[in-house]
């Protein structure tokens, strides 16, 4: 497979974790790329939601809900590395299944078309991506609530009837792309605001986020204990990064403060899914979003190498875990016979049941990350 040339780096006297070297880092992804062609034959023209523990069992859904943008986003991302049209073809045949999405009353069509549909554009100047990208944020634009400043998470796709009244932190960086990148200038007025809603209902202080706040007589009022989610602090994280990027101050302040909460809070890079509840189950899905805003991070700041070098410290450490199948042999037991497998992603199933899983999102943030440690994307493009 091809994969865009790099130089070689290795470890540095300032890691605890030992970096992955640039073989390693090309041999991840190789693995990651022969996993999806196994995930593709499961699914059958459907979209994979998540595998099970130590099973490759797929749960399938034929439209893709929230998720089904990172499948094509994965395909997307294997295109980038392999120059192939097969797999450009490939996404692009994903990107379209995902049309029926737009009407869809829920902010989290932001995750399927930033991720589904505007990477192609971006990466390959896909006019069917395009279209459908365009659709998108006009969409989106017409969901903006002028009463709450921001775009609710809405009534679809398990928001429920009290959605209007809700924003969270989990679309917050892909409702940044794809709006505040817009030629549209009264769409990129809509993102502000909604970074701006985001700042005052769900920043506690000193970086800390809550992960959801609901709107009731007349303000927002946080609806869980900030910064207890791991996933939803990564999100946010992400999030300011890409504010960040767009705006400069405040934001590029809150996203340091953000990253400096999350290597105080969560010095390991297995972190719990909840810091209420350490003994619970890891979600190591929450580290690779939350290096994804650190390595943004460090190309905003003067002196961004601490922090691209703890981001890779994060990434190598669940490279090198029992998360991740097939780099290092003596950690895989059971998963032996599936290499580049990422089950390192908390998700409630079918059965009501937080579980580690892997999933389509979990395993394209990973590569992600991977390919901007190898130089083949910008961080501010995943």
């Amino acid at each position: 497979m091809l994969i865009l040339h790099q130089p070689e780096f290795g470890s540095t006297d300032m890691a605890y974790e030992p970096l992955l070297s640039r073989k390693e880092l090309i041999n991840t992804l190789e693995l990651m790329m022969r996993r999806m062609e196994i995930i593709d034959s499961h699914v059958m023209g459907g979209f994979p939601l998540y595998s099970p523990g130590h099973t490759d069992r797929w749960i399938v859904s034929p439209g893709g809900s929230w998720t089904g943008g990172f499948w094509g986003a994965w395909w997307w991302l294997r295109s980038r590395l392999t120059g192939s049209a097969a797999d450009q073809r490939k996404a692009s045949d994903i990107c379209q299944r995902l049309s029926s999405k737009i009407s869809v009353d829920s902010v989290n069509r932001s995750l399927i078309f930033w991720y589904g549909a505007s990477l192609g554009a971006l990466w390959f100047d896909d006019a069917n991506a395009r279209k459908l990208t365009d659709e998108a944020i006009a969409a989106l634009a017409a969901s903006y609530d002028p009463e709450i400043n921001c775009i609710p998470l809405g009534t679809g796709m398990g928001g429920g009837e009290k959605g209007n009244k809700l924003v969270t932190t989990d679309t917050f960086a892909s409702l940044m792309q794809l709006l505040g990148g817009s030629s549209g200038s009264d769409y990129a007025h809509i993102s502000q605001y909604h970074a701006n809603t985001i700042l005052t209902a769900c920043h506690a202080d000193d970086g800390v986020f809550h992960s959801v706040a609901h709107f009731e007589q007349g303000h927002f009022r946080p609806s869980d204990r900030a910064g207890m989610w791991s996933r939803g602090q990564a999100w946010a994280m992400l999030g300011l990064s890409r504010a960040a990027a767009r705006w400069g101050e405040p934001y590029l302040t809150h996203t340091q403060s953000a990253c400096e909460y999350w290597k105080g809070s969560r010095p390991e890079p297995l972190p719990p899914n909840r810091l209420d509840n350490p003994l619970g189950l890891s979600d190591p899905s929450s580290t690779v979003i939350a290096s994804l805003a650190m390595l943004s991070l460090a190309d905003l700041v003067p002196d961004g190498t601490p922090w691209r070098i703890h981001a890779h410290q994060q990434v190598a450490a669940i490279v090198r875990s029992r998360y991740f199948t097939g780099l290092d042999e003596s950690k895989t037991t059971s998963n032996r016979t599936t290499p580049g497998k990422f089950g390192g992603c908390c998700y409630k199933t079918n059965e009501g049941k937080d579980a580690l899983v892997e999933s389509a999102w979990g395993s394209f943030f990973l590569m992600a990350a991977l390919c901007v440690l190898i130089g083949a994307i910008e961080p501010n493009h995943c």
